[in-house]
């Protein structure tokens, strides 16, 4: 696997977990891992949005051009199954748009968008088989990974609400790939509880993934 820094230990758990599809996995998340480098880094969201926007370009054109050539890149390109999993990862490059862009007004229409296309395109862009079914569960582990790590406490708050109000419409066992199992179960059961993703891998949500790794559940 690729090594990264930026892989955190509930990635590293995950990616464990993902058999043959372990190397999708690793893309994805040095792509969404990337996207919320930029998004952290942002002091202008316009320069933000520029780099956002080569990500896209970049995935989105029908052949590898010169201008848009990096290892990662080209990684994600040259991915089995990329045709199936490219609109999966520009909406996940669009959710990280619209919280960069955000301007402080409607924070439930800003979340649903968020979700719908970090979560929901990066869950699609794995399993493209699961359709609406992996985006639903991508989009309640979106708002789950957010509100964990935000210092906007009502924004927290707001992701949570949401986030609980999707969790009660989905069943106790994702019907997903095991990998993608862990993240929506973990994000099922603390946001039907009115938490958030811990900030670090605790005893507790070490103990949920592994659970969910063996069981479904």
């Amino acid at each position: 696997m690729m090594e990264t820094p930026e892989n955190t230990p509930v990635q590293r758990l995950v990616l464990s977990a993902a058999g043959r599809r372990a190397r999708r996995a690793e893309l994805l998340f040095a792509l969404d891992n990337e996207c919320a480098r930029i998004a952290r880094a942002a002091r202008e969201p316009m320069m933000a949005q520029i780099r956002l926007a080569w990500w896209r370009d970049g995935l989105a054109s029908a052949d590898a051009l010169p201008a848009h050539r990096s290892p990662m890149m080209d990684a994600l390109r040259a991915m089995e199954g990329f045709p199936a999993a490219r609109d999966g990862l520009i909406a996940l490059i669009d959710g990280w748009e619209e919280l960069i862009l955000w301007d402080g007004e409607e924070p439930d229409a800003m979340l649903r968008a968020y979700a719908s296309g970090r979560g929901g395109g990066l869950f699609e862009a794995f399993a493209p088989e699961r359709g609406e079914e992996a985006r639903r569960w991508g989009r309640l582990w979106a708002l789950w990974d957010l509100a964990g790590h935000l210092d906007e406490a009502e924004l927290a708050r707001a992701a949570i609400r949401q986030g609980g109000e999707l969790a009660r419409g989905l069943p106790a066992r994702p019907l997903l790939p095991r990998a993608l199992a862990m993240l929506g179960g973990a994000a099922r059961r603390d946001l039907a509880r009115g938490g958030a993703m811990p900030a670090a891998l605790t005893p507790g949500l070490y103990m949920r993934l592994l659970r969910l790794q063996i069981f479904g559940r």
